[in-house]
């Protein structure tokens, strides 16, 4: 059988086994760090330090040897996946691109350097970076650690004295201990997946996102649909910004911020994006992201919405839809209970899976990222309206068992990834 070797994976990534499986291939997974655990979905399990800087490189470059492709699932083990598979010549991001995916700066100085539009922006390693940024008087901004991930310490600031005030909290959650700023950008929020294959994008599909405050950019909302006006416009950003970080061949996962015709990149990973984001999106493209990184990985040539629908793999009508939403419940409190599912979804026929994220006994606070939020809805429907509204329902009800302040819903956004 085909072996896969995978270095490092992160919660919510159930699917991606449950399509390599379906594949035929057979997969060792490499991970002693991530909360989420798929010990019983992988073949082999080896309990490795999988994370950039800290991995044992010999033996993760052993296991590789005995593989017929790597991959990630997490942010944290980009630079070592791209390092083995050059170290053994499997097919890879590179390394250039993987040193990119973890400097939220580089990607910045990267997209400058080729014409891209980039906020104004500035490296933090002290408080003097920060009193150089703010010389001119207070402005809306955003300081973030340079090489984390799922929205943990990105605050919104507007003075120099409160940068100051959070620096220290943004400093401990990056691994190098550094941060970025920069001016805040208006517009829409979107992410977009796309499957790059000699440089140019072959498949790309764009999320709508909502995120709310007040000081932080929690995910609380992705919505997904089959038409979408963004296509066009997304494919055209991300030729430029695989062209600009070096990426042949790959999956990228970017979050940006769109006003009117211009695009801004927040930051980009290349893996499947998180959140159900793979899930979601196979099921109104018939596309799974999941499949196409894994095909790279082996040197095989990756599906696409053309080749798919060729192939008659496309998801079935039975179970596609026009329109997929996910909602994350956000609150804070001491969990009361655990909540049935059957008894959040009575009477919600578009919302079809929901999860509660905390258990019993444990107290849930104000999240200053996602790894914070207590629980989730999801579904999929043929009015976006009506499942928005539904899965609203769905964590106004959970929450409300588990004993949690919900914290108020924000106006609905963008429901069709338009």
């Amino acid at each position: 059988m085909t072996k896969l070797l995978v270095v490092g994976a992160g919660p919510m990534r159930s699917a991606a086994f449950a399509v390599w499986r379906g594949m035929g291939l057979s997969v060792v997974l490499a991970d002693g760090y991530s909360a989420a655990r798929y010990e019983h979905l992988a073949d082999e399990f080896v309990p490795l330090d999988p994370r950039d800087g800290s991995a044992d490189l010999k033996a993760v470059t052993e296991l590789a040897r005995q593989c017929d492709g790597i991959v990630t699932l997490s942010d944290d083990s980009q630079g070592t996946v791209a390092a083995v598979a050059e170290a053994v010549g499997l097919p890879g991001i590179g390394s250039p691109a993987a040193t990119a995916a973890r400097s939220k700066s580089l990607q910045r100085a990267l997209c400058e350097r080729a014409g891209m539009f980039v906020p104004r922006w500035r490296t933090v390693r002290g408080p003097g970076d920060l009193k150089e940024f703010f010389a001119d008087g207070g402005r809306a901004a955003v300081l973030k650690p340079v090489d984390s991930a799922g929205s943990a310490g990105v605050l919104r600031v507007g003075t120099y004295e409160e940068a100051l005030r959070q620096w220290p909290v943004v400093r401990s959650l990056s691994p190098s201990r550094t941060a970025v700023v920069e001016d805040f950008i208006e517009g829409r929020e979107v992410c977009v997946e796309a499957v790059v294959s000699g440089g140019e994008p072959v498949f790309v599909s764009v999320t709508g996102k909502e995120v709310r405050g007040p000081l932080g950019f929690v995910v609380v909302s992705l919505s997904f649909a089959a038409e979408q006006p963004d296509r066009a416009a997304a494919e055209r950003f991300i030729r430029r910004l695989v062209a600009a970080v070096g990426l042949s061949d790959g999956i990228v996962h970017a979050e940006c911020k769109v006003e009117g015709a211009r695009w801004g990149l927040v930051e980009a990973g290349f893996r499947p994006g998180g959140d159900l984001i793979a899930d979601l999106t196979a099921r109104v493209t018939g596309v799974h992201t999941y499949r196409a990184l894994a095909q790279i990985a082996v040197g095989d040539k990756p599906t696409t919405a053309s080749t798919a629908a060729a192939a008659g793999a496309a998801a079935p009508s039975a179970l596609s839809a026009p329109f997929a939403q996910i909602r994350f419940l956000t609150g804070e409190g001491l969990v009361r209970q655990f909540v049935p599912p059957a008894r959040v979804l009575e009477g919600l026929p578009d919302v079809r899976v929901v999860n509660q994220m905390f258990a019993a006994g444990q107290r849930v606070r104000h999240p200053l990222g996602n790894s914070g939020r207590a629980g989730y809805a999801a579904g999929w429907g043929t009015d976006p309206a009506a499942l928005d509204e539904q899965l609203r329902c769905a964590l106004d009800r959970l929450g409300g068992e588990m004993g949690l302040a919900v914290h108020g819903a924000e106006a609905a956004g963008n429901h069709a990834a338009a």
